[in-house]
């Protein structure tokens, strides 16, 4: 029927249902479960009562004659066979009908190649990893700062907070005075962003997503963490719109959540900063010269060097700390 959902389609940053333009019957599949196809690649052709819908591009399928060659086998054990340099149709198929199966390719592949489990590229990771590659070249450094947490664990246990809200809109207050944190490089100029939008960076089933919380600088804690909550929700369950996915100008990550106390966090794409906030806990910190055992963390800050110097990132990181540390700065927080 016209807008039936006729199949999901996974992307890097969600998973979007695609119902179907015409009422009709599919009379043509243009990829399996499980296939990757190109943007603007056709899916489904429908014959519809005018006639037939828009046919699959010249070349776009096989041959009779090519096809009528290879065993049957799934997308996934195609791509298997692939991986190990295995022609199919040297491949003797014991599934239903002769056809091809996993086993069947463990078996035929030379060496201990069965006691191997492959793990086909998720669309999330393919991003990730062309992501890492894009800024493997930039000259990025990582300096780190303690941050005795008293002050952050007090306020945060009165508004019932977690400590994301907090660092993400002190950040924010941190970037109107230290403007080149929230900033990008071109070969032109170095491109200063007006507004703060922050990428923060969601472990999911399908691996990292970095929703962004638009404007944190004009936002108040309550909302800022209701943010944080809605985007890590959709992220979660794939549900992202493509505009909360989009336009970050600075990255946080909360290593912490999964107990690391620090780390050397990637740059993302276009961003001169990435700021990891580190496991909150006990540690002897050194108090009017006094050893105390006090709440503290790591936050740690990967720059492009091209955009920052290391003393621009000390003095930036000092007022983060500052902010972060004074009972009096975060009460001046906006609610």
């Amino acid at each position: 029927e016209l807008n039936q959902p006729f199949v999901e389609v996974e992307t890097a940053k969600a998973t979007v249902e695609i119902p179907a333009p015409y009422p009709g019957r599919v009379v043509r599949l243009h990829g399996a479960a499980g296939a990757t196809l190109s943007v603007g690649a056709p899916l489904v052709t429908f014959e519809v009562e005018t006639g037939a819908g828009a046919a699959a591009p010249s070349g776009a399928a096989p041959r009779p004659d090519e096809t009528a060659t290879l065993p049957a086998a799934s997308p996934a054990v195609r791509r298997l066979a692939k991986e190990r340099g295995l022609e199919l149709a040297s491949i003797e198929g014991t599934g239903p009908g002769g056809r091809v199966t996993r086993e069947d390719v463990d078996r035929a592949a030379p060496g201990d190649a069965g006691d191997v489990e492959p793990v086909p590229h998720t669309p999330v990771r393919r991003a990730i990893a062309r992501n890492l590659e894009e800024v493997a070249g930039i000259p990025q450094v990582t300096t780190f700062r303690t941050l005795d947490c008293t002050a952050l664990e007090e306020i945060r246990a009165e508004l019932d907070l977690s400590p994301l809200p907090l660092f993400v809109r002190a950040l924010a207050e941190t970037c109107a005075g230290h403007p080149d944190l929230n900033a990008s490089w071109s070969e032109d100029a170095i491109l200063r962003h007006r507004s703060v939008h922050v990428g923060i960076a969601t472990e999911t089933e399908r691996g990292l997503v970095v929703p962004v919380l638009r404007d944190a600088a004009s936002r108040g804690l309550s909302e800022i963490a209701a943010e944080i909550s809605r985007l890590a929700e959709a992220a979660r369950s794939g549900s992202l719109d493509p505009s909360d996915s989009a336009g970050a100008t600075i990255t946080v990550t909360n290593t912490g959540s999964y107990g690391s106390e620090s780390g050397t966090p990637l740059l993302n794409p276009g961003h001169a900063v990435t700021v990891a906030l580190g496991a909150i806990a006990p540690r002897a910190l050194v108090v009017d010269g006094r050893v105390e055992a006090r709440p503290a963390c790591t936050i740690s800050l990967t720059f492009d060097h091209r955009v920052l110097d290391g003393a621009a990132v000390g003095r930036a990181l000092g007022a983060l700390v500052g902010l972060l540390s004074s009972r009096e700065a975060l009460d001046r927080l906006p609610r």
